[in-house]
């Protein structure tokens, strides 16, 4: 099956529609701080940690459609969790790891959805709604998650090759249970049509 697969690449059609970009994102995660009374009572602290990273992405649709495909391969680090806020009490005393030690954790991600626009022109300046499934499948403590992010955005084309765009979006992560988390992305796109 994969000779023939391998052969029909051969004479494939080459693609000349879509784009090839830089990305950089920056936002914040819900982390939890465990920490235990004397009685083995565990209690957690819940907080909002900074993320950031950088990657590549590829647009597949003609330049000038509303509609097109989008892929993201890129890099993720977040700041870990800090020492949990101990609650005030005479009659426990608290313990926990030592979070304040821990460096960050870097992740690699892989991102498919839609970008949709939704007023404006795709040539020139045009705001976007941008839909994706998001998948943490690289992480060095085997802490994988999954993400489906929704937000707004605009491009804005320079010329016929030079495309920037913004966007904001909403992702909360789920592994085992869900953690809030929000992104901002930035990326520089090459146009090719």
């Amino acid at each position: 099956m994969l000779s023939i697969l391998g052969f029909a690449t051969l004479f494939a059609s080459t693609s000349h529609a879509g784009a090839l970009g830089i990305i950089t994102h920056t936002g914040a995660y819900q982390g939890k701080s465990y920490y235990y009374r004397n009685d083995g009572e565990q209690g957690v602290d819940s907080q909002f940690r900074p993320n950031y990273g950088i990657g590549l992405e590829a647009l597949l649709g003609d330049n000038d459609d509303r509609l097109q495909g989008l892929i993201r391969f890129y890099i993720n680090q977040d700041v870990p969790v800090g020492n949990p806020e101990l609650p005030t009490s005479e009659e426990y005393t608290y313990s926990h790891p030592d979070y304040e030690s821990l460096s960050p954790r870097t992740d690699g991600l892989i991102s498919v959805g839609l970008q949709w626009g939704i007023w404006g022109e795709p040539t020139s300046f045009q705001v976007v709604a941008t839909t994706s499934l998001t998948s943490c499948f690289w992480t060095v403590d085997s802490l994988e998650y999954v993400s489906l992010e929704g937000g707004l955005g605009a491009t804005y084309t320079m010329g016929e090759r030079i495309q920037l765009q913004g966007s904001a979006v909403l992702s909360p992560r789920y592994r085992k249970q869900l953690f809030l988390a929000g992104n901002g992305y930035l990326s520089v796109r090459y146009l090719f049509d």
